[in-house]
């Protein structure tokens, strides 16, 4: 039982931080947004300004629903749900 406690604050550290990267990349974006609208139109850094800020912050999404994902799927397992399901409705 001690071991859920360790696992949970670590993990809840490690979530508060990708929700705390995630906002801050947020708040970058807002301000390239800003310095982006004052390039030209049809400018090559204005598209890539654009793809990576977009990709980074994509790749950021993916990796803290991929780490949320897999804290449940850990939490699940180590629980031994499955067991439990199985022994409380015998086929």
């Amino acid at each position: 039982m001690v071991w859920i406690v360790g696992a949970a604050s670590l993990s809840g550290y490690i979530l508060t931080a990708l929700f705390a990267i995630v906002a801050v990349w947020r708040l970058f974006r807002s301000a390239a947004s800003n310095f982006i609208a004052e390039m030209p139109k049809r400018s090559a850094l204005k598209h890539y300004t654009i793809a990576i800020v977009s990709l980074v912050l994509f790749l950021l999404l993916a990796a803290r629903a991929c780490y949320i994902a897999t804290i449940i799927v850990d939490t699940v397992l180590r629980n031994d749900l499955f067991e439990k399901v199985a022994v409380k409705n015998p086929i």
